[in-house]
């Protein structure tokens, strides 16, 4: 017989320390044939970003010891790593955290050696985007450069090509003039580079265009550089098309996608001037993501010409394989995962990163030759493992708001083995808000809503108006609304459920990050209904985030919000700092100290102003934390925190 507990307090094993340690992420996904290689991001290492080697079984550290991986471009990074072929197995090139350089080892345990020299006094080099040329002697990266002297502080942006071998560092310039780069990649000749290029005020899932630059050799090392009269052929994109992962297929076409029937879809396209684009799938699918980082990898081709990838529908993710003559037939690779995070070329199929609804984020192997065995895991991280009985099963939903959108979530029940609610109550719900807001809930295993539904409480990941997954009508359904539609979405979807009796109506609660800190502040104001809002680093001042905030950001809210400062009056009133008087519900505000996106004092000034409109709202400041909290002693803290406040805020 199940042992009776109060909702919000069950006694749940799985504690905060167990989170953290187990909030290990892994990305970039890459194989050499015989080896894979990944990403883990480590709290318990104050955040350090390590490379991971597996082979034959075998799962080992293979970066120098004490150094981090990540890219600061963008600020979102991405393309930290790539492979670099070479007289030795294991070769890599990275960018270090610490000075944002790109350095070079010729394989595990040896010295690297810098590609890039250290930057002329008054400037700030980042690097990201990392590939390499076919034989290892070029790797190419974007590279963005801040000025001290610039009184815009606009960085400038261009691709370059670092060579690899030598006894000094050498470089070329090959584009450069678009205020954004992402995804540069060599033919396996050396002979065509293929890139995305964007400008303001477009954000890379608004609008791009994928640009082929012919190369020359030139110089002792035979470096590539631009044809003399510096013309790129623009294959696809424009003002209205977002375009996105531009490869080199095996047989020398190239591979891109684009949304221009609608949705992100594979194409395939000769490479050339007056070459046509053709589809490689038909189905109203997403097959790829918002480019928040560089060098998202959602597909491999094959050497038969075959094309295995990520497919989102519903906000589910498959793995399908699409053939060169069907590219109405996707044919779905039977495995675990309900979200993918990366996929890649590896011997005789494909590796993945992704994670089911029971199991944590891992890298797996799926095999697709002849003689193809079951899918196997070869990593999770150090993700704990989960009694029987102790992960709640996704339930997704649809829900009309009031404005007649169709509303996407996805609900987790309170569930933990033998114990239950008291049979005359509801749970309470917490409704989580995904970031960006650009971004969409995730479907697969997650050790903080675990926290959570194990303790007694329902979550509810929503998709609201804006998110991805869903094509580009519903992405660009938050344009000039942002801060009013998301907000209304997560309070629908909440009353909804607790209308058809899921929920208790007394007891919910809203939280979000970032972005979805805005939409969970704004929710309080959007309708009665929530009792309770928890912000992780969240945005509490549009007009002030418009000034301060990030150049790859800085015209972001053009289309979210529209054009200050003729705008004004709309950031102000979609500001949860000016709507102080009109939140209901109690606040908990979680924020870092050195946060360069969104300021600490936001958090402050909003505090300032509920408690003077008679509101209730608490901080709690985490010294050294920017935005996004990597350290595990945080992660403990914060969770902690917001556990107590929902217990004493919701009557638990």
């Amino acid at each position: 017989m199940a042992t009776v507990a109060p909702f919000g307090r069950w006694p749940s094993a799985l504690g905060a320390a167990d989170v953290a340690a187990g909030k290990t992420s892994l990305s970039e996904l890459h194989s050499d044939g015989t080896a894979l290689y990944w990403l883990e991001s480590r709290p318990t290492e104050g955040g350090r970003v390590v490379l991971v080697r597996w082979h034959d079984g075998v799962v080992a550290d293979h970066t120098p010891a004490g150094v981090s991986l990540r890219s600061r471009v963008h600020e979102y990074g991405g393309g930290a790593v790539c492979l670099v072929p070479g007289p030795r197995p294991g070769g890599f090139a990275y960018v270090a955290l610490a000075d944002q350089r790109v350095w070079h080892c010729e394989g595990a345990g040896a010295a690297p050696t810098a590609l890039t020299p250290t930057p002329p006094a008054g400037e700030r080099w980042h690097h990201g985007g990392l590939s390499t040329s076919a034989d290892g002697s070029w790797v190419l990266a974007v590279r963005e450069v801040h000025r001290a002297d610039d009184p815009h502080g606009v960085p400038r942006r261009s691709v370059v090509a670092l060579a690899t071998r030598g006894a000094e560092p050498a470089e070329s310039e090959l584009a450069s003039g678009h205020d954004f780069y992402g995804t540069p990649r060599l033919d396996a000749a050396g002979h065509r580079l293929v890139l995305v290029a964007w400008d303001h005020p477009d954000m890379p899932w608004d609008a791009g265009r994928v640009v082929v630059v012919p190369l020359r050799p030139h110089g002792r090392h035979g470096a590539a550089q631009l044809v003399p009269d510096g013309a790129g052929v623009e294959v696809a994109g424009g003002p209205s098309e977002s375009v996105g992962q531009p490869a080199w297929r095996p047989d020398g076409t190239l591979r891109f996608v684009s949304d221009r029937a609608g949705w992100w879809q594979p194409y395939a396209h000769p490479g050339e001037s007056g070459g046509v684009a053709t589809a490689l799938a038909s189905a109203e699918a997403e097959f790829h993501g918002p480019d928040w980082v560089l060098s998202l990898t959602t597909m491999a081709d094959l050497v038969d010409g075959t094309l295995v990838a990520r497919m989102t529908s519903g906000g589910l993710d498959r793995l399908v394989r699409l053939a060169p003559d069907r590219p109405d037939a996707p044919d779905t690779i039977e495995q675990a995962c309900v979200a993918i995070d990366a996929v890649c070329r590896h011997a005789e199929g494909v590796a993945i990163i992704g994670s089911s609804p029971e199991a944590p984020t891992a890298v797996w192997l799926v095999p697709l030759g002849p003689e193809a065995g079951e899918p196997r895991c070869l990593s999770t991280g150090r993700a704990p493992a989960m009694a029987a009985g102790a992960v709640a099963a996704p339930e997704p939903f649809l829900v009309r708001g009031r404005s007649n959108r169709e509303v996407h979530g996805v609900l987790y029940r309170p569930t933990l083995h033998e114990v239950a609610g008291p049979a005359d109550r509801r749970p309470p719900l917490v409704v989580w808000c995904h970031g960006g807001p650009t971004s969409s809930a995730q479907a697969g295993f997650d050790l903080t809503r675990l926290f959570f539904t194990s303790r007694g409480f329902a979550v509810a990941g929503v998709d609201y108006a804006g998110s991805t997954g869903y094509g580009r009508v519903v992405r660009c359904g938050l344009w000039g609304l942002w801060g009013v539609a998301d907000a209304e979405d997560c309070l629908d979807a909440a009353l909804a459920l607790a209308e058809r009796g899921d929920v208790d109506p007394a007891r919910l609660a809203i939280r979000g990050g970032s972005a979805g800190g805005l939409t969970a502040l704004n929710a309080l104001g959007a309708g009665e209904g929530f009792a309770a809002c928890v912000a992780w680093y969240g945005v509490t001042d549009l007009v002030t985030l418009a000034h301060t905030t990030h150049d790859f950001e800085a015209r972001y809210m053009d289309r979210l919000v529209g054009p200050l400062p003729a705008d004004r009056a709309i950031y102000e009133a979609r500001s949860p700092v000016h709507q102080a008087a009109h939140l209901h519900g109690s606040v908990l505000l979680l924020a870092g100290t050195e946060d360069q996106v969104v300021p600490p004092s936001q958090a402050e000034r909003l505090r300032d102003a509920m408690v003077a409109a008679g509101g209730q709202c608490e901080v709690i400041f985490f010294e050294g934390e920017g935005h996004g909290f990597r350290r595990a002693e945080t992660l403990v803290a914060a969770l902690e925190a917001e556990l107590a406040f929902y217990q004493v805020h919701l009557d638990l």
